[in-house]
C-alpha cells in the first residue's frame, strides 16, 4: 500500500484530501504545520507528498527544498488556490513532478497521483538494480597487487585508450572491464561483452558487425551487430586469443578506422566504441608461433593491466569470503551472520586453483549447507573435504569452455569408434562437414 504525505495549514481540506485517497487504498499521513516535515520524513517512508504552496511558519516552496534534498526521487505534488504561472514555473525548475490547482478535480489528482506513484516505482527498481549491478561486480581486496589495479584503474578509465586484461581463468578479468567503463564519462551508454572462444567462427563476423537480410541462409532480417551496439559505449572482448586468424585482420581494419560494413551490406558505419579485451594466453608467444597477429596485439596493448592468481594474493582471501557471504546470504535467505577466526585463517592457507572463481562456488556451498548464524571451520572443511555424488566426478571449478572442450572431444572420440574410424561416417552422425570433423581432429589430437 502507497502511504501518501499531505502537507496543508487547511485542515478541512486535509479531511477531504485523506477521505478521497483512503477510498482508493492509499494510506495517508496528513501534517499540518510545514515546521514538522522533516521529522516526519525521517520516521516514515512515503512514496508520494501533496504540498501547499502557500503555509504559515514556511513557505511551500522551502518545503519543497528541504524534501528533495531528504530523498530526490520522491515525487511531489505541488498544491496551490493562488497559483500564478512564476510560481508553478518555479516549482517545476525545483523538481516538483506536478502543479495542481484548488479546488482539485478529484479525477485530475487521481491521475497524476496515479503517474508519480509509477515513475518513483520505476526509479526506486532501476536505483536498486544498479546497486545490486554494482554490487555483483565490486573488486575486493586490500592486497597490494589490487590497490595498484585500482590505481591503474582510476587513471585509465578516463581516457578512451584501448586496454588489454591479463591474467588466469577466474582472476575477475571482466570486474576490471566494467570498473572501467563504469568509472568512464561512457558510464551511462552501453557495455557489451563479447566471448570470442564462444561463438563458432561462421557466426562470429554477423554477431560483431551484423548482416542485412539474405546476406547467407538463415538471414531472414536485418540483425544489429554488437560494434554499432555498442557505440559510444564500451566493448569488451574477451578471450581475444581464440580469435581466428582469418578474422584477427577484420578486427584490426576495424580498429584502425572505426568502420565497418555489415555482413552482405556495402554501407560503411562508423562507430565510436572502446575496445577492452582480455586473454588468459600468452600472447607474445602465439605471435612467434604465427598464431597471433603481432599488429593486432600492439593495436589492443595500449595500456595493460596484469591481475595474479589469488594464489599469488592470499591475504584478499578474507575480504572475498566475507563479500560472497554477504550476496549468497541475500541469495539464500540465510541468517549467517560471519566467518569464525578459524574458518578464514584456514581458507587463507588453501590453494584456489580456479581463483576467484572456485573461492566463490565454494562459499555458496559452505552457505547453503551451514545450518547455524556462524561459518565454522568444520562447515569449510566439509565443503573442502565433502564426497561427491555416487557415479559422478567431483566438480573441478574448470571454466565452462574448458568442461565443454573435454566432453566435445570425448563425443568426438566415442562417435569415431562407432563408425569404425570412418571419418565420413562419424560427420555425418555429428551432423557436421569432413574438413569440419578433421580439424577438430588436429585439434583435439585423436589418434
Amino acid at each position: 500500500m502507497y502511504n501518501i504525505l499531505v502537507i496543508d495549514d487547511d485542515e478541512i481540506y486535509l479531511k477531504s484530501i485523506q477521505n478521497l485517497l483512503e477510498y482508493k487504498n492509499f494510506k495517508v499521513t496528513t501534517c499540518e504545520n510545514p515546521l514538522n516535515v522533516l521529522k516526519l520524513l525521517k520516521e516514515n517512508s512515503f512514496q508520494c507528498v501533496m504540498l501547499d504552496v502557500r503555509m504559515p511558519g514556511k513557505d511551500g516552496l522551502d518545503v519543497l527544498d528541504q524534501i528533495k534534498k531528504h530523498d530526490p526521487q520522491i515525487p511531489v505534488i505541488m498544491v496551490s488556490g493562488q497559483s500564478t504561472i512564476s510560481i508553478a514555473v518555479e516549482a517545476l525548475q525545483k523538481d516538483a513532478y506536478d502543479f495542481i490547482e484548488k479546488p482539485v478535480n478529484a479525477d485530475r489528482l487521481l491521475v497524476t497521483l496515479k503517474n508519480a506513484l509509477e515513475k518513483y516505482t520505476l526509479q526506486t527498481s532501476q536505483s536498486a538494480l544498479i546497486s545490486q549491478i554494482q554490487e555483483q561486480y565490486q573488486i575486493v581486496g586490500e592486497s597490494k597487487a589490487i590497490k595498484s589495479i585500482l590505481q591503474q584503474i582510476q587513471k585509465i578509465a578516463p581516457t578512451s585508450a584501448k586496454v588489454l586484461i591479463r591474467g588466469a581463468t577466474g582472476t575477475g578479468k571482466e570486474l576490471v572491464a566494467r570498473a572501467l567503463h563504469n568509472l568512464s564519462d561512457r558510464s551511462g551508454r552501453p557495455y557489451l561483452k563479447i566471448n570470442c572462444a564462444a561463438i563458432p567462427e561462421n557466426l562470429l563476423e554477423s554477431e560483431l558487425f551484423g548482416h542485412v537480410k539474405g546476406a547467407f541462409t538463415g538471414a531472414f532480417e536485418d540483425k544489429t551487430g554488437v560494434f554499432e551496439a555498442a557505440n559510444g559505449g564500451t566493448l569488451f572482448l574477451d578471450e581475444i586469443g581464440e580469435l581466428d586468424q582469418r578474422f584477427q585482420a577484420k578486427l584490426l581494419q576495424v580498429l584502425q578506422d572505426g568502420s565497418f560494413s555489415p555482413v552482405g551490406s556495402t554501407k560503411e558505419i562508423q562507430v565510436d566504441v572502446r575496445i577492452i579485451a582480455a586473454t588468459n594466453q600468452n600472447l607474445e608467444n602465439m605471435i612467434d608461433e604465427k598464431r597471433f597477429r603481432s599488429d593486432l596485439y600492439h593495436r589492443l596493448n595500449v595500456v595493460e593491466i596484469f591481475i595474479p592468481a589469488l594464489d599469488k594474493r592470499k591475504d584478499d582471501i578474507p575480504d572475498l569470503a566475507n563479500y560472497f557471504l554477504s550476496i549468497y546470504t541475500k541469495t539464500y535467505n540465510k541468517k549467517i551472520t560471519h566467518f569464525s577466526e578459524q574458518a578464514l585463517l584456514y581458507l587463507s592457507k588453501q590453494s584456489f586453483k580456479g581463483n576467484i572463481r572456485e573461492l566463490k562456488h565454494l562459499i555458496e556451498k559452505v552457505i547453503i549447507f551451514c545450518e547455524s548464524s556462524i561459518i565454522e571451520l568444520g562447515d569449510v572443511k566439509k565443503a573442502f573435504e565433502s564426497e561427491p555424488v555416487s557415479g559422478y566426478e567431483p566438480f573441478s571449478f574448470e571454466s565452462l569452455k574448458d568442461e565443454l572442450l573435454k566432453h566435445e572431444k570425448e563425443y568426438i572420440e566415442m562417435t569415431l569408434k562407432i563408425a569404425n574410424g570412418r571419418k565420413s561416417k562419424a560427420a555425418e552422425i555429428l551432423n557436421i562437414n569432413r574438413s569440419a570433423l578433421f580439424k577438430k581432429i588436429r585439434k583435439f589430437g585423436i589418434e
